[in-house]
């Protein structure tokens, strides 16, 4: 979705770019382009200035937010986004960018899901349009915070109104980033694992998609299918035994006082919570859809004995106690 400046006419592709281009013009307060901006680029002021001048309109448009201004948090995500970008820029540039982004985390996914939860998924939907993971060679550094939006959203979508009513965009979005998102980007990576719970949609089929990058995004992978069991554990148990049988999903995990692991055998670490109450994914952080649906979950005995099975099968109980648990197949 193309965003045009009121004030010059250029068009950009995303509200970063329109946010941070040159604009001869003196902008409105309503599209965020303050003088501000205008003065930091022309004066060439340190990336210092700039993250604090950021932050600073950030908290402004957050608080505009809070008094129902929901247009407020596009541009709060606008104003993140060129704070952490100059944090970036900065001489201790990991500390500074956590400190920036830390703190604003949680509290701009918050707003993002309590704007998506009033005004419906089209909110989001233009969000993640907005600052698509794919546009550039590196994903937007809001990614994070949009994804954690969009995991929430997606889990509760599944538990109220079905696998069906799930956008096709959302789970487009969260497999994009995993598919591009850097190995190096953590919690972009860690907050895209709810698209588990995307498993048996009938427009996107997330037990595909995740097959097709086993090999080469097991770390992924796995704790993504983990919350497929949440979802469906009927599906997710036939993913599961698809992909220990793949012989073509041969790496293996290293470990440093054992044998390293095959990838196969890895991917059972995705069971080891399935029989207990204190052991749930923890993605989306800030998030507990077991405390806002009073959820409960039980391991079907059919679906247990398959998971039994296909260790036996696959011989990863050779070094497994003869009384083994799930808990024995964790990492």
């Amino acid at each position: 979705m193309a965003h045009e400046c009121d004030d010059c006419g250029a068009s950009f592709e995303t509200l970063t770019r329109l946010r941070l281009h040159d604009c001869g013009d003196v902008q409105s307060e309503t599209t965020v382009g303050s003088a501000d901006l205008e003065q930091s680029q022309s004066t060439g002021s340190s990336p210092a200035h700039e993250r604090n001048r950021s932050v600073t309109e950030l908290e402004t448009l957050l608080d505009r937010f809070s008094d129902g201004d929901r247009d407020a948090l596009r541009y709060a995500l606008v104003e993140f986004e060129s704070a952490l970008s100059a944090a970036l820029e900065e001489a201790n540039s990991g500390d500074t960018y956590r400190d920036v982004f830390w703190p604003y985390h949680e509290r701009v996914s918050d707003a993002l899901d309590e704007a998506a939860r009033s005004a419906g998924w089209s909110f989001l939907e233009d969000v993640i349009d907005t600052h698509d993971p794919t546009a550039d060679d590196k994903i937007p550094l809001v990614t994070p915070t949009i994804a954690n939006a969009v995991g929430r959203n997606l889990i509760r979508t599944r538990l109220t109104d079905g696998v069906s009513a799930i956008p096709v965009a959302a789970l487009e979005y969260l497999d994009a980033i995993a598919v591009t998102a850097d190995d190096t980007a953590d919690t972009a990576r860690e907050e895209v694992h709810a698209y588990g719970w995307g498993i048996g949609h009938p427009d996107h089929s997330v037990a595909d998609h995740l097959r097709a990058r086993a090999s080469e995004d097991i770390f992924s992978v796995n704790p993504t299918l983990e919350h497929a069991f949440y979802a469906d554990q009927y599906a997710a148990v036939d993913l599961l035994e698809t992909l220990v049988r793949d012989q073509s999903i041969d790496g293996t995990l290293p470990r440093i006082t054992r044998d390293d692991m095959p990838y196969r055998r890895y991917l059972l670490d995705c069971v080891y919570g399935l029989k207990t109450d204190d052991y749930w994914p923890g993605m989306p952080r800030y998030y507990d859809w077991g405390e806002e649906f009073d959820y409960t979950f039980e391991l079907d005995e059919t679906v247990e004995q398959r998971i039994r099975d296909l260790v036996e099968e696959a011989g990863f109980d050779a070094n497994l106690p003869n009384d083994w648990t799930f808990r024995d197949l964790g990492i």
